[in-house]
């Protein structure tokens, strides 16, 4: 992968979030963290972010909120998000928020082959809803 492309982290989890910003770091990508939704939505307000990946449950705002919230906005409803959940029936299968669903506990090569989705054209706008991925 080109060392260009920005990946966004969001998790509250403190163990989780450092661990991936250094798998993909080590794959190449530039990564930013941030502990809830609203902190994410200020980074992807200031800088370009090529994709997003979020848990489902934080405080102030949760990874269902942040989704809607991206897909709402003109300027960013083509970010690519990729859920981590270890509740994946609580999110709706079609809901077009997001591009992949991953569910904890997942693998590094679970989460670069769900990224690898991501950066190969799928458009969650699009008709084909979006992919759901019981990926381990």
């Amino acid at each position: 992968m080109p060392t260009s492309l920005a990946v966004l982290i969001v998790d509250d989890e403190f163990g989780l979030a450092p661990m991936l910003r250094e798998l993909l770091g080590e794959s190449g990508y530039a990564v930013a963290l941030a502990t809830n939704g609203r902190l994410a939505l200020e980074i992807v307000r200031q800088r370009h972010v090529d994709l997003i990946i979020t848990d489902l449950m934080m405080p102030v705002m949760d990874g269902l909120e942040l989704a809607a919230t991206l897909r709402a906005s003109d300027p960013y409803r083509s970010i690519p998000i990729i859920l981590m959940t270890s509740l994946p029936t609580a999110v709706p299968k079609h809901s077009g928020l997001f591009n992949v669903v991953l569910r904890k506990p997942f693998t590094p090569d679970a989460l670069l082959d769900a990224m690898d989705t991501c950066f190969n054209g799928h458009d969650p706008a699009g008709s084909s809803g979006n992919l759901f991925e019981d990926r381990e």
